[in-house]
């Protein structure tokens, strides 16, 4: 057993960062790159800068490929919510887009002037609603909203799908391979 722990330590120890989820922290006002570097540097100070590039790399090319989907606007955050309580954005919205989109930089993107803003103090904000915060944001940064709305809606553990697989193991037993699709599903369900 104790081997099996040592495995499953392994496998979550933090040497082995997840990319995604420190671009998500990345996406954190409260933190952006600082929080990043900060745990970097706990884990190996030598080559903390390194792997923070890294981190800036991947948050710049997964940007890229945002920019790269140019039919997705504005208006498509609103109508992929699913909630019932969808906003129409007006002209004055849509005007401030025009107007944020005017004053930026060929050389600069909408990441680049979220990072170099500052972070959000973290004791007068430790409620903030991330995705809230992204959501009120839209209009400045539209396409950095999309990305970070996807990003953090990833969920940052494994735990949840290694328990799904081990519950189905021990619902459908191995004298029952050649049970339907349904019932599996029934059995499972009435155990949930």
């Amino acid at each position: 057993m104790a081997k099996e722990m040592e495995i499953k330590f392994k496998k979550y120890r933090q040497e082995d960062y997840s990319p995604i989820a420190s671009m998500a922290l990345v996406l954190d006002p409260r933190y952006k790159l600082k929080l990043v570097s900060f745990c970097f540097t706990k884990c190996d100070p030598v080559i903390y800068n390194e792997k923070v590039k890294v981190v800036k790399c991947n948050m710049h090319a997964l940007f890229r490929e945002y920019l790269k989907n140019s039919s997705v606007d504005v208006d498509m955050v609103e109508s992929s919510s699913g909630r019932d309580d969808i906003e129409v954005v007006d002209e004055m919205d849509e005007y401030d887009t025009f107007e944020s989109q005017s004053e930026l930089s060929p050389e600069k993107t909408q990441l680049d002037f979220y990072l170099e803003e500052p972070v959000l103090v973290r004791k007068e904000n430790e409620d903030l609603d991330v995705l809230k915060f992204w959501k009120d944001n839209r209009i400045k940064y539209s396409k950095l909203s999309l990305m970070a709305r996807d990003l953090l809606s990833i969920p940052i553990t494994t735990v949840v799908s290694e328990s799904a697989f081990s519950i189905g193991g021990r619902v459908i037993g191995k004298y029952q391979s050649s049970i339907f699709p349904e019932n599996a599903e029934a059995k499972l369900c009435s155990r949930d």
